[in-house]
């Protein structure tokens, strides 16, 4: 859950569970209209509600992520289809300007037949669908027609093609919105349900949340549960020896944001990152391209098969597939945790169970 993302010392960057939700209330002030919250509630409910809210809200980020990646893609798809058909009408319109040439000899020789004039119309199309069928066209003349023909049908469907990935460019950008929209919605109410409650009862959600992270809940997904056996990490304590090149210069550039760069809704650097979005800037800057989506990192690189294999620089994917961050060794993962915290490093038993270890 989302809580399992806070570190415990106020001096690692820390802030409170309120400072976060109002940091994102602020950023959010035009859905300010959002649910309101309970007028009493006990803290066990709060801390309940607000937990929900924010799991609500990361999942909702990571679908906004990975339709923003289908998004983009497609549009480097349309992009290179519409040279392609831009190419292609130009060799249209250069068989037809050599078919004009032909017809403008035939009219000053008096000879104007029914190809020529077919091709005198002002419809291009009926003309290539008739004049190939005159029997009075020169041999010429059908092979350019011939020409035409396919290479118009090649257009037809370049531009039908380049049509419906605008449309589903258009589908991408509607579901963006949604997931969007839903994650202000419930980081709105979780800001209204600790609003509700006095300074006294804030403090022991708080609590409640620390207890719980306190416990962990490593495991799972066929990997062992990795413990730190110190809650506390420097960028100067991260050993950078016996790893690949590729991860030294990932872990670099992510370990230059620690403390730094605050969380951002759908950042991908330089200055604010989301969980998938610090781990694609990061290995950027080793010239490997990753998915902007905590998923999608489930299946790059190399399979790491157990945790006790695990090497400062891996990515690991965490909670469902709902957050990722590179190991940091100690048990310690670096990481963009949430809304309304800077890019750190914490315990790994502070997140959900591993999904997957991937090494380049």
């Amino acid at each position: 859950m989302a809580t399992h993302r806070r570190p415990k010392q106020p001096s690692r960057a820390r802030v409170s569970i309120l400072t976060a939700a109002a940091a994102a209330a602020v950023a959010l002030s035009a859905q300010a209209t959002a649910q309101a919250a309970p007028a009493k509630t006990t803290t066990d409910q709060a801390k309940s509600q607000v937990e929900a809210d924010q799991s609500a809200a990361n999942k909702a980020t990571e679908q906004y992520d990975q339709a923003q990646g289908q998004e983009q893609e497609l549009q480097r798809q349309t992009g290179v289809l519409q040279d392609e058909i831009a190419r292609q009408q130009a060799a249209v319109n250069k068989e037809l300007g050599q078919l004009g040439q032909m017809a403008s000899a035939e009219y000053r020789e008096g000879a104007v037949d029914p190809t020529v004039k077919l091709l005198l119309s002002s419809n291009p199309e009926e003309y290539l669908n008739q004049a190939s069928t005159q029997s009075q066209v020169a041999g010429s003349q059908a092979a350019l027609l011939q020409m035409l023909q396919s290479q118009q049908k090649t257009l037809a469907e370049e531009k039908a093609q380049a049509a419906q990935e605008l449309t589903a460019q258009q589908a991408l950008l509607k579901q963006m919105q949604t997931a969007k929209n839903t994650a202000q919605t419930k980081l709105n109410h979780a800001q209204s349900v600790l609003s509700s409650l006095s300074a006294a009862a804030r403090a022991a959600v708080e609590a409640a949340a620390l207890k719980e992270q306190g416990a962990g809940t490593g495991g799972g997904g066929g990997y062992s549960s990795v413990d730190s056996t110190d809650n506390h990490m420097s960028v100067s304590d991260i050993n950078l020896s016996g790893i690949s090149a590729a991860a030294r210069t990932a872990m670099e550039a992510a370990m230059s944001k620690v403390g730094i760069a605050p969380y951002a809704w759908a950042g991908a650097g330089p200055n604010s990152f989301d969980c998938s979005g610090l781990v694609m800037w990061a290995y950027a800057h080793a010239n490997i391209s990753l998915p902007h989506s905590s998923e999608g990192d489930e299946s790059v690189g190399t399979r790491v098969a157990s945790s006790a294999d695990l090497k400062v620089g891996d990515i690991v994917v965490m909670e469902g597939g709902a957050h990722v961050g590179m190991y940091a060794g100690n048990g310690m993962l670096l990481n963009a945790p949430e809304y309304g915290y800077n890019v750190s490093i914490q315990p790994m038993s502070y997140f959900g169970s591993i999904v997957a270890i991937r090494r380049f």
